[in-house]
């Protein structure tokens, strides 16, 4: 025989299915479509701190509490420099104490977000996997060495799963591609095809990337392997639709140690990411589910 339910049992029952539609349509309620936008590359994109500026912070935006940012940055392909451990928080600056000198670590990463914010493009997230050093080999999905492909991969793709366990959906809207001072004249000669694997593997292996465009962010520091790099960029940029890139050499004298961005340069270089990256974020594209 089943017992009778008592009065208390089926209240407390009764409540517990309010306390469920109410989580329900607060999740319904709260779902969003993202713009996401991947940020790589090495020491700029990274971001360091030492230059020698009275603050080298990036100072505070009411913008940052309003864009979703989630990092994981490597010194090499053992050492990690820090991560938001797969969370989405807000935009800010990253651990350092690895390299002397920076406390710290930002880039491009802040100006862009800001600046996009600030024409009025909501739901923005970003999702940073840098890595202080290194020539383009190690993000060709094809080389022996290919950790940061795998890395950029991974970190990605567990940002995205968090979003969608939150009830979001998103899209990968662009590539931001800061990397080149450190390759050798191998890997300089084939810099092109290098960038163009890399972007074309990610469009393939990335979440909802099928249509990812890719901006890179032309490297500055001076030498004749680096020349090669830019030339090579140039031309890719030039000969691919989706890609498109923006010169940094006038910022030479932002360079303190004449390899690394300064905390003015650094800012200009986002907001030219920002500007790049618009006619992608306006073009209001339809939600679709993030897989």
């Amino acid at each position: 025989m089943t017992p009778a339910v008592t009065r208390p049992a089926r209240r407390g029952f009764v409540l517990l299915l309010l306390l469920g539609c109410l989580l329900g349509m607060g999740t319904s309620a709260g779902a969003a479509h993202y713009q996401l936008f991947v940020l790589t590359g090495q020491s700029n994109a990274l971001g360091t701190t030492d230059g020698g500026e009275a603050d080298p912070s990036p100072g505070v935006d009411p913008a940052d509490a309003h864009i979703r940012f989630c990092w994981h940055n490597l010194a090499n392909a053992k050492t990690s420099l820090g991560s938001s451990d797969g969370a989405l928080v807000k935009l800010q600056p990253q651990q350092g104490g690895f390299y002397k000198g920076s406390a710290t670590h930002w880039g491009p990463e802040i100006s862009f977000g800001r600046s996009l914010f600030r024409t009025g493009v909501t739901n923005l997230g970003i999702i940073k996997a840098s890595r202080g050093g290194g020539g383009n080999s190690f993000w060709a999905k094809s080389a022996a060495d290919h950790h940061m492909y795998d890395h950029v991969v991974k970190t990605v793709t567990a940002a995205a799963l968090r979003l969608r366990t939150e009830g979001h959906t998103f899209e990968m809207v662009g590539l931001l591609y800061l990397q080149g001072e450190s390759d050798s004249a191998a890997e300089a000669a084939v810099a092109d095809q290098r960038l163009k694997e890399l972007v074309d593997n990610l469009r393939a292996d990335l979440p909802q990337a099928t249509a990812m465009r890719a901006v890179i962010g032309g490297i500055a520091a001076a030498g004749a392997t680096r020349e090669i790099v830019r030339a090579k960029h140039a031309d890719i940029a030039a000969r691919t639709p989706y890609f498109s890139t923006f010169a940094t050499t006038d910022l030479r004298g932002q360079m303190p140690d004449a390899l690394h961005f300064n905390r003015a340069a650094k800012l200009t270089v986002g907001e030219r990411f920002a500007r790049a990256v618009l006619p992608a974020a306006t073009s209001g594209s339809k939600p679709s589910a993030g897989r």
